[in-house]
């Protein structure tokens, strides 16, 4: 396993075999991967005409089973009619799913090329050279070809989930997670290969075999542009998707009656089930993969900034050696969390989901250790600075974005999950309506801040005090190094969710409860991938903010300086006004849903897909406005005052980012579990008294025997009560349940769309800023006010 741990490199020969060793371990990824959906897809979905159809495997014979076992695989089996409705239901939600993202691309495919026309223009140095442009083409269209790939893993595996869960939980979940592990290891697998392999094919070009000659600067740039086109299609696919989900998902929910899970009767049923695949799927695994892509870029063009460093045979395949790596352990993770945790309930299957990332990170610990002394030299000298980095501390710097990321998923179990007080307080406030629900909601996102915010400050500061800015792109490396775990745990949900309101639409009775069972199990877990996300994008927006001012000299950011500091005030509101657009959208669209479900309802004739074209273009429509937030504004402050504005810029929107975004994340979640709790009648209400009457009331000794007279009764009529109270439990049928409703609709567009867009925003802005950095610089416009500000103020003072 560790084929790492050998004598560091000497020569030339070291690239080629680190280069050999990212290609081995991609392909090992995408076997595990392929591996995983065949088992998925060996799952026969085909229409049958009889009422039991053949046994999954001979296991389940009935002719080999005892009395007890014939009788449950008889109440098991499907009939005939429920059969083929989960086949048709799978295959319209998979055909519908392909669709939307087919449309999606085509809209966007627009955007890339006309985003790919400016930076072509204005970022090449010369017209005849298309290095930038190239690599951003490629990101983009390798970014979507694995969103693509893991949206059919996903829809593959819904119906089959419901299919595998009608015997016991733990088939279902096994199906449930080797979707997961297709989804997750599919996209990190071809991202780290594509970008090896522009590493490897730009070096030739832009370095001299011997070493002694090139411009790693412009390298390291030119790479760059395959995290930016990744991130465009982040962008789109976080804000399009979530739009499109949120809207469906609310739209359903305010159209709410009996035929609420019918497909037949609501054409709203299927857009909610596209929405947590178009989502979650290809939302995060589009994130994820941008992340992935930025945290290196990141890494590389900070290693510029040490010339013994990039001088290193193997140095430069530092930051995608650890992904690479981080692969192979996600397998090995794989293996002994399966050995360790069984997953026969729901509380199996929740504790195996919460394990996988402290086994992932107690396996990834020692193979940091080995990549850093193998792959960097002895000592790291940072020009210009007077300090002098180790091995050692670049360990320590990966250490703690490591197990950084995996305490803020603690955090934010204990701020999400109904088994802390923190959500069991937001219940409680449902007593007394939706208005302190959503109260209480908002200040549990606002004080889960702490915690996060915390660590990720202690963090910052063990790797800068370790390597500088270089010490934090490292971090933000390791943070996401078992990314493929990650993204597998983050896929579970959304499939769990489908088979469990595919069972329910279906009729599958004896799949409801361990469905149920199995969307519950990942709710948790997919709360805290998304405060992951948005801690990674923290580190990963500092990361390049260090790359940009290091690229161009920017070393002192005083915000006692006018521009700065209106940069710094503007950047603080940008996730506020690129939040309020999202959730605008999502309002906007969601109306649109209700009353297509509505006018449909009407003429009593269901058309999906007409509900699900008008909520495409709503979502497409609303993603232009946030959109050109995010590519205007950098790019008219870059234009009209410079590299110095940016820098305001991109500090505000970081600073304020992180807050908002997980305060939203947090929040949304919170209520969703709150709902659940209540759902699951673990609320307790009033306590009520009753009397019992007692047969042989001489034979109880209870202190609470109390003797009851009726004023018109003789003595010996009278009866002994006994005393007795009882907590009444609430549910679903409750005044508090409806008030939970409304809270979970309030924060859905929160935590899955608004929030986790502006984790994009962050990363997006520094994107721009470090690819046209050196154009902002070299505009006149800047250099002009810069010389008319200056003359002003020398008067002023004069």
């Amino acid at each position: 396993f560790f084929l790492m741990i050998r004598r560091p490199p000497r020569s030339t020969q070291g690239v080629s075999s680190a280069a050999s060793d990212v290609y081995k371990r991609q392909l090992l990824g995408l076997a595990f991967a392929i591996y995983n959906f065949a088992k998925v897809a060996a799952i026969k979905m085909q229409k049958s005409k009889v009422s039991q159809p053949e046994p999954e495997s001979d296991d389940e014979d009935p002719y080999r089973m005892s009395l007890a076992e014939q009788k449950f695989f008889r109440e098991a089996t499907l009939s005939s009619d429920d059969y083929n409705r989960l086949v048709d239901s799978g295959q319209t939600i998979s055909l519908c799913a392909l669709k939307y993202l087919l449309y999606e691309y085509l809209f966007v495919a627009l955007c890339v090329i006309l985003f790919g026309f400016f930076i072509w223009f204005l970022v090449e140095k010369s017209q005849a050279t298309f290095w930038v442009t190239g690599a951003y083409f490629i990101g983009a269209v390798t970014c979507m070809i694995a969103s693509f790939i893991g949206l059919y893993c996903a829809v593959t595996a819904n119906s089959r989930v419901v299919k595998r869960s009608r015997r016991k939980l733990k088939g279902g979940f096994n199906t449930t997670l080797r979707a997961g592990y297709a989804v997750g290891f599919t996209i990190l697998s071809l991202g780290v290969l594509t970008f090896s392999i522009m590493i490897s094919s730009y070096k030739s070009h832009f370095i001299s075999s011997e070493k002694k000659s090139g411009d790693f600067g412009a390298l390291f740039l030119a790479l760059t542009g395959y995290a930016l086109g990744a991130t465009v299609i982040a962008l789109f696919g976080r804000v399009g998707g979530g739009i499109f989900a949120k809207a469906a998902d609310v739209g359903l929910d305010l159209t709410a009656t009996k035929d609420v899970e019918n497909m037949e009767t609501n054409a709203g049923v299927v857009a909610d089930f596209v929405g947590d695949n178009v989502g979650d799927i290809v939302g995060s695994g589009t994130d994820f993969f941008a992340s992935f892509a930025e945290s290196v870029s990141a890494c590389l063009i900070l290693s510029n900034s040490a010339t013994n460093l990039i001088l290193h045979p193997v140095a430069m395949y530092y930051p995608i050696l650890i992904f690479a790596t981080g692969i192979i352990a996600s397998i090995l993770t794989v293996a002994i969390a399966s050995r360790i945790t069984h997953h026969e309930n729901k509380e199996q299957a929740q504790r195996f989901l919460q394990n996988l990332p402290f086994v992932g990170a107690l396996v990834m610990s020692p193979v940091l250790l080995a990549l850093c002394y193998y792959c960097l030299p002895a000592e790291i000298h940072f020009d210009g600075e007077h300090y002098v980095s180790t091995p050692g501390q670049i360990f320590v710097c990966s250490l703690s974005g490591l197990w950084g990321g995996y305490v803020i998923g603690l955090c934010s179990e204990f701020y999400t999950s109904h088994d802390y007080y923190p959500v069991q307080e937001v219940a409680t406030s449902c007593r007394t309506g939706s208005a302190t629900d959503i109260i209480y909601g908002l200040a549990l996102g606002y004080s889960s801040t702490i915690l996060t915010v915390s660590i990720l400050v202690i963090a910052i500061y063990v790797s800068f005090i370790c390597a500088g800015m270089y010490g934090i792109s490292c971090a933000s490396c390791a943070m996401l190094s078992t990314l493929a775990l990650i993204m597998s745990i983050n896929s579970y949900g959304p499939i769990a969710d489908n088979a469990s309101g595919l069972s329910k639409v279906c009729k599958i009775t004896s799949a409801i409860d361990n469905t149920e069972d199995l969307h519950a199990a990942g709710k948790v877990s997919m709360g805290n991938s998304r405060s992951y996300e948005i801690g990674a994008a923290s580190l990963i927006a500092l990361a390049l903010f260090g790359a940009f001012v290091t690229r161009y000299g920017i070393y002192v950011v005083d915000i006692l300086q006018p521009i700065q500091f209106a940069g710094l005030v503007i950047g603080a509101m940008l996730p506020y006004i690129f939040a309020s657009n999202i959730l605008k959208s999502v309002s906007n669209a969601a109306a649109v849903v209700e009353k297509e479900i509505l006018r449909q309802r009407e003429k009593k004739k269901v058309d999906n897909q007409e509900c699900i074209k008008k909520c495409t273009h709503d979502s497409m429509t609303g993603m232009v406005v946030p959109g050109l937030i995010v590519f205007a504004i950098p790019m008219l402050a870059g234009v009209f005052f410079g590299p110095v504005a940016i820098c305001g810029i991109l500090a505000g929107t970081i600073v304020s980012g992180v807050q908002i975004g997980i305060s939203f994340v947090n929040s949304g979640v919170a209520w969703d579990n709150t709902k659940s709790y209540i759902e699951e009648s673990k609320l307790v209400g009033d306590i009520k008294v009753d009397y019992i009457q007692l047969e042989n009331p001489k034979e109880e000794k209870d202190e609470e025997l109390e003797k009851i007279s009726k004023k018109q009764k003789s003595v010996t009529q009278q009866v002994m009560m006994k005393r007795i109270t009882r907590e009444l439990l609430i549910g679903k049928e409750s005044a508090e349940y409806q008030a939970a409703i409304i809270g979970d609709q309030v924060g859905d567009p929160m935590k899955a769309a608004a929030g986790p867009a502006i984790s994009v925003l962050m990363r997006m802005l520094c994107m721009i800023a470090l690819v046209f950095g050196e154009f902002f610089a070299s505009v006149v416009i800047f250099k002009i006010i810069q010389q008319k500000l200056t003359h002003t103020c020398l008067l002023y003072t004069s």
